[in-house]
């Protein structure tokens, strides 16, 4: 094999940058820009730059499938606006991303940036085949850009990697001092210019023309003895599952609808690979595989809309259940198409999710707003439920409000909810002295409270919902008055891990213990006069979801009989709490006692 000369690669660089003007100046662009922040401003790349450097990004794709589709052109000429369009857009999506700091927290803008980078890679997997068909020569184009794909990687990483060893050894040999900023900027060089050159350079022209199928052995055993088999491990897998629910009857787990989506896009990726040779080769695999795949595949769609739609009925609509049912509805689509039209044009796989992509990005219908809607309509249905339960919640209802909190703080959509509570829920956990913003702690246990909702403490699900400690302090640091005039005696005590404590006030022993939910009034000869029962009143305060919030009086524990009184008051309290056991720990508190 012959190196290829300089001259060579000068010419082949000169015929890509002819080609694809416009895309490879973009990425000289994007590539001059990435140097100029790594040097200057690398501590604010996304600060200051993120919205530039993912409009950068998604560009790419988008200007090389509009060179492949007007190249297929009659007249490429007269398709100049094409491109001029394009521009508009990806300035349009420039222009609708906020500052850093909204971008940051709201993952819409994130999620409709890779929605737009799905749609142009796609894009450019059928952009020469949109107005003409040709089943041979598209899959030739397919292998072709798997192809360039590797090899343009390839050489791009061996050449960063060698650049990497050679500056590496002249800052060690030569005791230079290389700034580290340099190896950033020849990994965006390479990866850019170099990777993105080479792609282009070797890619070729007549797309239409290559008619002539070339399957190699290589890719015959790939799929014949390894993706294949695979497919088929997933469809008994399934199949077995979907016994097991039948016979337990119960529903599938929501986790089930991945497992279904990413074995119907296996069996979709084999069947492109196959499609020219399916009938030709002699392998069984191969040449049964349509329409067994599909027949098999179709009942397991039942069992992956029943899982969406369970998890959508339980807990409503987000954005990933929006996709995975839009997906679902995508692979039933094809699937049908695949097994009754005669035609089987493969391309109706890219185009198909290309223009849900794109669909589901916007508008009304869109997945942002549908989500937001929905879990406003969810957090309304749970809170009715609770409002008819006089205010007590279980613990999974209690997590359930707090996510959709968050979810909607997330997406600036909190006001959705002002009109199912009827107050403003932005100032219904406000002090006089709180400033408050969505990008600070969103404190749900608060908000909950001010909507007067309160755990269960009979509930079975208490302790999913926080774990078994429980622990009050006065977050204020009020000074505390107590009237004493009614009381013969006054002691504090402290149950700070003490395995065991006593305390004498006046006639009286106080005995008390962590392990223990009560405390015990002795006379000096050891004859109990009074107990005072804690369990019950602890149970009672773990009903609060914003712990410091506890009302005085459910701090105060009182017991009295013929002879004796006491009140006790925690001004601090900690305990852990499983079931029937209760351990203080960390807890103070006030007794007072009156003799009859």
């Amino acid at each position: 094999m012959n190196l290829p000369s300089i001259k060579e690669i000068i010419s082949k660089a000169r015929d890509a940058f002819q080609r694809f003007p416009l895309t490879l100046s973009w990425v000289v662009l994007g590539t001059l820009f990435g140097i100029y922040i790594i040097e200057y401003q690398p501590t604010t790349l996304f600060e200051e730059h993120g919205g530039k450097v993912l409009t950068l990004i998604l560009g790419v794709s988008w200007l090389t499938g509009t060179q492949f589709l007007i190249e297929q052109t009659a007249n490429p000429k007269k398709w100049w606006w094409l491109k001029i369009m394009v521009l508009l857009l990806l300035l349009l999506f420039y222009i609708q991303l906020p500052d850093f700091i909204e971008f940051d927290i709201n993952p819409k803008f994130f999620t409709r940036f890779f929605l737009y980078l799905l749609a142009g890679h796609l894009f450019v997997l059928f952009a020469p085949f949109a107005f003409t068909w040709n089943s041979p020569a598209y899959w030739n184009y397919l292998k072709n850009i798997a192809t360039s794909i590797v090899r343009s990687l390839f050489f791009s990483g061996i050449l960063y990697l060698g650049l990497v060893l050679a500056m590496t050894a002249v800052k060690f040999l030569f005791d230079y001092d290389l700034d580290a900023k340099r190896y950033g900027q020849l990994f965006i060089v390479c990866l850019g210019i170099v990777n993105s050159w080479i792609f282009m350079a070797n890619f070729p022209r007549d797309i239409m023309g290559q008619t002539k199928v070339k399957y190699e052995k290589a890719l015959e055993v790939l799929v014949s003895y390894i993706l294949i088999p695979l497919a088929l491990l997933y469809i008994l897998i399934l199949y077995a599952y979907s016994f097991k629910i039948i016979v337990a009857w119960e529903l599938p787990k929501g986790w089930v609808s991945y497992l279904v989506t990413a074995l119907a896009f296996l069996g979709f990726l084999i069947q492109v690979l196959i499609n020219p040779v399916q009938k030709t080769l002699k392998s069984w695999s191969i040449n049964y595989f349509y329409p067994l795949f599909y027949i098999l595949l179709s009942p397991l769609l039942i069992l992956l809309f029943i899982a969406i739609i369970r998890r959508i009925a339980d807990y409503g609509i987000t954005e990933n259940r929006y996709f995975v049912f839009a997906l679902a509805l995508w692979i039933t689509g094809n699937t049908l198409y695949l097994l009754l039209s005669k035609k089987k044009s493969l391309r109706i796989l890219p185009i198909s999710l290309f223009l849900i992509a794109l669909f589901v990005s916007f508008g009304f219908w869109g997945a942002f707003t549908v989500s937001k809607h929905s879990q406003a309509k969810q957090f309304e249905k749970v809170y009715s439920h609770i409002k008819k339960n006089k205010g007590m919640a279980s613990g999974s209802d209690i997590e359930q409000l707090r996510s959709i909190l968050i979810y909607l703080n997330e997406r600036d959509a909190i006001p959705l909810l002002n009109e199912v509570t009827g107050i403003s829920i932005d100032n219904a956990f406000k002090d006089s002295t709180e400033t408050y913003t969505r990008y600070s702690y969103l404190p749900t246990e608060r908000i909950l409270d001010s909507l007067g909702i309160y755990l269960d403490p009979d509930a079975e699900d208490i302790m999913d919902h926080r774990n078994n400690y429980f622990s009050y302090y006065d977050p204020n640091e009020k000074v505390h008055s107590y009237d004493i005039s009614d009381y013969d005696h006054f002691a504090a005590l402290n149950f700070n891990d003490y395995e065991r404590g006593n305390l004498t006030i006046g006639p009286f022993k106080v005995l008390f213990s962590n392990t223990k939910t009560e405390l015990v009034i002795e006379q000096e000869d050891q004859k109990e006069v009074l107990t005072i029962p804690m369990k019950e009143g602890f149970k009672r305060l773990t009903s609060y979801i914003d712990f410091n919030s506890i009302r005085d009086k459910d701090l105060v524990f009182v017991a009295k009989n013929d002879s004796i009184e006491a009140e006790l008051i925690f001004t601090e309290l900690g305990f852990f709490m499983e079931k029937d056991s209760v351990q203080i720990n960390n807890a103070k508190a006030f007794l007072f006692l009156k003799k009859y």
